[in-house]
């Protein structure tokens, strides 16, 4: 009998502390323009709808003064699925929202051979909403972290004939990425929290090339790696409950990777416009931690490959009106993973499958004289799974889906060239 009340004491205490593993975004994200709504293609842009951010020799495409701006909503949906061998299946669901500006630059054509343009662009936008669960379905703690990497941009195209082009961009890195556990337990920790600000900037280049055809074109990018600098500051409650969940570090490095990939476009067929964008990036080992609490283990800091597929289709070719489809498959830095754990404590952690986010966008613009409007929807889900034996055995089965509505204002001011 003592065994048994043993038992229910410990099916009713111990924490569901196996992570919500929603994913950490440290994965650079790149502007593209009208070309967002095409998988974010735009690596051999044929005309000058993309931007000059995904590969600096589209500059050579422009023969007038292009002004844009651009800036999205973001709808996050998290769902985790829970089974326990002793307790049984639980679901929870919650959701966050975003306003976020996205990009503004300015591109000048200065003769037939030469193009400058000068941008800034959001690099990076996390925002997470976790919750560390117990048996009893109390909310342990509950996490936020959200903030924002933006890039200053100054970049060059040149033109070496009518064929090829060149291009060349440096990027200032600047921002914040704030992450926040407040305490709940039944009410019991509400007055216990923790803060961490991590303070990222650095400088790098991203390099590319583009040859065009009349009816096809392949372009080339690659961006040098560079170390990040991160420097933190925290706060903490005058008890420090959540003090294990801070880094070592008040100032680390965030190693960013090589960058090469290529793209190639045809406009052949009609009213048709294709896109195929392959990229690698080869990441080392980071020990920057941007959550306080890394929901399902650390970073695993292995080599990313993205591929990127897009296709247009102009409906009215005098009034320019295309419709755009896109889809991207994304891998993602963190895997889903089996381990083992005596009460609060993980004993042994394996990595199974890499989470992989899959992309799918639609989007049009609107044309009226000097005027460009783009619109752009992005719908992506990225689901993980975890077995914890803790000694039950419980599984996650977790899904994320995110809508982005993004609109680009894009002004043409007349012929240069």
């Amino acid at each position: 009998m003592k065994n048994s009340y043993f038992q229910i004491i410990i099916i009713l205490l111990i924490p569901f502390f196996s992570p919500l593993a929603q994913n950490s975004n440290l994965l650079m994200q790149y502007f593209s323009g009208g070309y967002n709504s095409m998988g974010r293609t735009g690596l051999a842009a044929i005309n000058s709808n993309s931007s000059f951010d995904i590969n600096p020799a589209v500059l050579t495409n422009y023969s007038k003064v292009n002004i844009s701006l651009a800036g999205n909503f973001k709808y996050y949906n998290y769902t985790l699925v829970r089974i326990s061998s002793q307790v049984g299946g639980t679901t929870w669901n919650w959701d966050n929202s975003k306003l976020a500006f996205e990009q503004a630059s300015f591109i000048y054509p200065i003769n037939q051979k030469f193009g400058i343009g000068i941008g800034i662009f959001q690099k990076l936008d996390p925002q997470f909403v976790n919750k560390k669960r117990a048996i009893t379905f109390s909310d342990l703690f509950f996490q936020k972290t959200q903030g924002n990497l933006y890039s200053a941009a100054f970049s060059l195209g040149y033109k070496i004939n009518n064929e090829i082009s060149i291009g060349l961009s440096a990027y200032n890195y600047f921002g914040n990425i704030n992450s926040r556990v407040t305490g709940d337990n039944h009410g019991n920790d509400s007055d216990k929290w923790v803060n961490l600000e991590s303070k990222l900037n650095g400088i790098n280049f991203r390099s590319g090339i583009l040859f065009k055809k009349e009816t096809w074109s392949i372009g080339l990018v690659v961006e040098t790696p560079f170390k990040m600098d991160v420097n933190t500051t925290n706060d903490i409650s005058s008890e420090g409950f959540f003090e294990s969940l801070l880094p070592a570090y008040t100032q680390t490095y965030l190693n960013m990777p090589w960058i090469i990939g290529g793209g190639f476009s045809f406009n052949g067929y009609k009213n048709w416009l294709f896109e195929i964008d392959i990229e690698t990036r080869q990441y080392k080992q980071s020990d920057v931690r941007i959550n306080l609490y890394e929901f399902g283990g650390l970073p695993v800091w292995e080599s990313v490959n993205i591929f990127r597929a897009g296709i247009q289709y102009l409906i009215d070719t005098s009034l320019i009106i295309p419709i755009r489809a896109g889809y991207a498959y994304i891998p993602q830095l963190y895997y889903s993973n089996n381990s083992v754990g005596i009460s609060n404590n993980i004993t042994s952690y394996t990595n199974t499958d890499r989470n992989v986010k899959h992309l799918f966008t639609i989007g049009t613009s609107v044309r009226y004289s000097y005027l460009t409007i783009n619109l752009n929807m992005e719908y992506s889900i990225v689901k993980w799974h975890r077995t914890l034996i803790v000694p039950q055995t419980i599984s996650d089965e977790y899904n994320e889906k995110d809508f982005i509505f993004s609109i680009e204002l894009l002004i043409r001011l007349g012929e240069i060239l």
